[in-house]
């Protein structure tokens, strides 16, 4: 089996380079390692690296990063077989490691290639604008889409980074955001049936229960079942949001009538303003003209090294 990390320098303010240099002085495997040097860098090497892989010589690829880093390593790799993918927290937010099962040490490494356990997940599919996009945590429009954006870009986050407090970051720039953010409407269409909804903040796919550094935001949602679960927030005031985002660390929001959960397989989400979107934390703007996206679930799509 070929064993390649894809280290990611700049995640964490840093923390990638460093949780590798850890790793590198005690592994005692054969291994390749390779540093992302541009966004999109790390998409391209792992495409590049799971198109090796065979029955007779499977390929691991292992992300040390953040949670965009994994998020680019499925994108590259969603299409070949015979590929396990890992990870070794290096992020502010590291939702991946709550949903999943992250490396915390080089002697777990050696154990996956020596006994080579895995599981099988699902992932979800994000069709708009003639792209597709997988993703392996969770895809929202709106509001904690805005939150992700100004939080990537701020020196703030940067700084709590420094004191492995980047976390911190999503709930000051949800105040941050609450008085300038404009809720739109949504049209669903999902399992033959159309729901409209007024002054949506907020819509989220999710695969797995966490989003925004630990938020437990679909508390119900399972990595292989099969479908995600859609989290609807619309008409309540912004100090009610607040509340909201204060409960959504215990799953406890679903309580309040505002919030409509549900699970799908095919949803189809229809805007008529330009929005923001994410996939993963990984954020862009829905432009006009742009206005309708599907979201479909890729059973058991990858393997998760173990």
């Amino acid at each position: 089996m070929e064993v390649h990390f894809i280290i990611n320098p700049y995640a964490g303010n840093g923390q990638g380079i460093k949780r590798w240099r850890q790793f590198e002085q005690q592994l005692a495997i054969p291994y390749q390692s390779h540093l992302t040097k541009y966004e999109g860098h790390t998409l391209l090497l792992a495409n590049e690296l799971a198109g090796r892989a065979t029955k007779e010589n499977p390929v691991c690829l292992i992300a040390i990063g953040g949670d965009g880093t994994i998020h680019e390593v499925l994108n590259g790799a969603i299409h070949f077989k015979n590929v396990y993918l890992g990870a070794v927290s290096a992020g502010s937010g590291n939702d991946f490691a709550r949903g999943y099962q992250a490396f915390k040490t080089s002697k777990q490494v050696e154990q996956f290639i020596n006994t080579v356990k895995s599981s099988s997940h699902d992932c979800g599919v994000v069709k708009q604008g003639g792209t597709t996009k997988y993703f392996i945590n969770n895809f929202g429009v709106g509001f904690d889409a805005l939150v992700a954006r100004i939080a990537n870009r701020s020196s703030l986050k940067r700084s709590l980074n420094k004191w492995k407090l980047g976390k911190l970051s999503y709930p000051y720039y949800v105040i941050h955001a609450l008085f300038t953010y404009k809720p739109f409407k949504l049209t669903i269409s999902c399992e033959g049936k159309i729901k409209q909804y007024q002054n949506v903040w907020f819509v989220t796919a999710s695969n797995q229960p966490y989003f925004g550094g630990g938020m437990k935001l679909s508390p119900n949602s399972i990595t292989s079942d099969g479908q995600f679960e859609l989290t609807v927030v619309s008409n309540l005031s912004k100090w009610k949001l607040l509340f909201l985002f204060g409960t959504v660390f215990l799953g406890k929001h679903t309580l309040l009538k505002e919030v409509e959960q549900f699970a799908a397989t095919y949803a189809q989400l229809m805007f008529e303003e330009p929005v923001m979107a994410h996939a993963d934390g990984e954020t862009q703007k829905l432009v006009t003209g742009q206005n309708k996206i599907q979201i479909t679930v890729q059973k058991k799509a990858w393997n998760l090294a173990k």
